[in-house]
Parts: structure tokens; C-alpha cells; sequence
């Protein structure tokens, strides 16, 4: 790649490409700061008018958010046609790499879920429906943090709709029934959106699949899936339930808003993680494969990452950890008194004479 500035940042690699553009790495000569350059190149603006309007929009929207779990959006540059945003560099990987590797443990995906949901609703307060949540749209960083990215065709409901009426917006893998219609949406779409994310971490499977688009549109809107009872059937019943209301069809059978879901999964980690939540994502990360031990021990002390893999290797929805479902060690006291009441005749009379009178 023939060396390359932008602004006052230095060009260094590629890191992606897709329609809409290009994504590089980048850092600023002066402060020698790493940062991520999305590129709107000349020749996409030129297509279309709206796409111009979607990148500025999108930039307008992460320029007002600040939370840790939405990439920061440092600068928005304007140079030879091109349109450039200027972003933090997350260093890590994206969910949609870490599921090729299967499932994730139960406890892991309720902290990305719980993370993704805080992202949402700080997106949601300031009245922008994101209509893109997707494991490819979510960075899990070195640090235990999970990252939302890509607004790029987010609804802010308080500026003039670009999608026309009946045109499905979207990916068509996650998105709800009403997107799939064509029909109005609001923040419910992203709880739905996140639900099915969830229910892939969970089952290392999607719920709707097909030879094309109009396959998966037509098993979305009749809502009907594989549970996660038959396909996950090891993951604690609390986190099924979570997943189920999640993604029922009609938007009002749903989480009212994505502050409910986020506390329904708050809840499920109040009672099953029993450390923190991005110490478990690092010790996760490392346990994958994807950093190293000694950049996982960088964040961690030896005896957070041990207790951290204990955690991840502890049997899932078994009774102890599926919503306070009686262990098995405590039949034990019935049984033995059974045991005991129909072995009378034999015990008693040894017995009887050790008993005051």
C-alpha cells in the first residue's frame, strides 16, 4: 500500500472493505495516536446522494454519543471528494470471527448482551434506533469491553426518514418481523435484533437461515424457530427466557425497551458471574486463542484468569446454575430417610435400647 495521509493522520494498513467503503488504520503524526479511518470514497458519493446523507448522518450520531461500549468518533474530514470519519481503534476482534469458533459459554454471551444493551440504550435515549445489530457490527476488545460500530443505516427519529415506506432495511438475518414488512420500526426492532444475536452466541446456530433473503424474510415473519431447549439445551433456563421474550414476533409481546432486556440480563449475572464482567471477556479471549496469555495477564492477575476459566468450564444449566432449581445433593436427605423408614425392623431393636426412657 503506496504511503498515504489524511488530514494530519498517516495511512499504515487496510483493515476492511465493503460497499459503502473502506476502512484503514491510521495514526496521528503528532500525538502518535492509533485511530480507525472510515472512507466514504468519491465514486460511492457520486451513485448516490443518500449515501453522502447516511455518512454524515451516521457521524452526527456517534458524535453525540459517549459511552464505552460505542466507538468514539474523534474527527469527520472532508479532503478531495472523499469524506472521511475519524474513529477510535478498537484492538480486538469482531463477535462475528470469535462465533466461527462455536458457541459461546452462557456467561460470556450475558455479558456481551448486557454490554450491547447499555450501548443501546444510551443510542435509544437520544432517540436513534441503530436497525443493525449484528455479531459482525460488534468489536470484543483485549480489555473486556464490548464495542458497538456501524451506524451507517441507524433511524434517528428526529430527522426526515431516508428509507421509503415498504423498502427492508437492513440485515436480513437479524432483522424483526416489522423491518422484514417494511414497516415503521422503533427501538423494539434493536431488542428483537439483539435477541437473535444472543440466541446465536448461545446455540452457535442462526434461528432463521435460507437459500436467499426472501426464504429468511418468510420464516422471520411467521416467528416460529428452533428453541434453544433442543438446540442449546444446556444453556440455564433464566437465560432462555430472557433470549424468548426477546424475539417474540409482535413488537408489544417484546421487552418494553431495551432498558428491561438489560435488566433481565443484569439479573441472570447478579446470580450466576461472581466476578467481573471484563475479566471474564479477556480470560474468554485468551482461552480462544485470540490474545495471548501474556496479554490477557497484562489486564488480569493469575488468580482472576484461573477463577475466570473455572467460570467458563463449570457445567451450563445444570440445576445450580439454571434459575434456583433444587441441586441434586439435597434429594439425598429424602432419600435416605426412606431408606431408613423401610429398614426399621432391622435398625430399631438395636437402637431402642440406647434411647432414654
Amino acid at each position: 500500500m503506496k504511503p498515504r495521509k489524511i488530514g494530519p493522520y498517516k495511512v499504515n494498513d487496510e483493515l476492511g472493505r465493503g460497499g459503502m467503503g473502506v476502512v484503514y488504520k491510521a495514526s496521528h503524526e503528532l500525538i502518535t495516536r492509533d485511530v480507525a479511518i472510515k472512507e466514504l470514497p468519491a465514486d460511492v458519493v457520486k451513485k448516490s446522494d443518500e449515501n453522502l446523507l447516511r455518512f454524515r448522518r451516521e457521524a452526527m450520531a456517534l458524535a453525540g454519543f459517549r459511552h464505552q461500549n460505542i466507538v468514539t468518533l474523534y474527527d469527520f474530514i472532508e479532503k478531495d471528494s472523499g469524506y472521511y470519519m475519524v474513529m477510535e481503534l478498537v484492538d480486538g476482534i469482531t463477535l462475528q470471527e470469535v462465533l466461527k469458533d462455536g458457541p459461546l459459554p452462557p456467561d460470556v454471551a450475558a455479558v456481551i448482551g448486557a454490554q450491547m444493551a447499555s450501548a443501546l440504550e444510551h443510542a435509544h435515549f437520544s432517540r436513534i434506533v441503530h436497525r443493525d445489530i449484528k455479531p459482525a457490527n460488534m468489536m470484543l476488545s483485549k480489555t473486556g469491553e464490548s464495542k458497538l460500530m456501524d451506524f451507517g443505516i441507524a433511524l434517528d427519529e428526529q430527522l426526515e426518514k431516508l428509507t421509503k415506506a415498504g423498502m427492508a432495511v437492513g440485515t436480513p438475518t437479524y432483522m424483526s418481523p416489522e423491518q422484514v414488512g417494511g414497516e415503521p420500526v422503533d427501538a423494539r426492532s434493536d431488542v428483537y435484533s439483539l435477541g437473535v444475536v444472543l440466541y446465536e452466541c448461545l446455540s452457535g446456530m442462526k434461528p432463521f437461515t435460507g437459500a436467499n433473503a426472501g426464504e429468511v424474510f418468510a420464516k422471520i415473519r411467521t416467528g416460529k424457530y428452533p428453541s434453544l431447549s433442543k438446540v442449546a439445551a444446556r444453556v440455564p433456563a433464566q437465560l432462555k427466557q430472557v433470549v424468548r421474550r426477546a424475539m417474540m414476533r409482535k413488537p408489544k409481546d417484546r421487552y418494553a425497551d431495551i432498558s428491561e432486556l438489560k435488566r433481565a440480563l443484569d439479573r441472570y449475572l447478579a446470580n450466576h458471574l461472581g466476578m467481573a464482567p471484563n475479566a471474564l471477556l479477556v480470560a474468554f479471549l485468551k482461552s480462544r486463542g485470540k490474545i495471548s496469555e501474556i496479554e490477557a495477564l497484562s489486564r488480569l492477575t493469575r488468580t482472576e484468569m484461573d477463577r475466570a476459566e473455572q467460570v467458563q468450564m463449570k457445567p451450563q444449566g445444570s440445576p445450580a446454575t439454571s434459575g434456583g432449581a433444587m441441586p441434586w445433593g439435597w434429594l439425598m436427605v429424602p432419600a435416605f430417610a426412606v431408606v431408613l423408614w423401610l429398614t426399621r425392623v432391622a435398625w430399631w431393636p438395636l437402637l431402642k435400647p440406647l434411647l432414654p426412657k
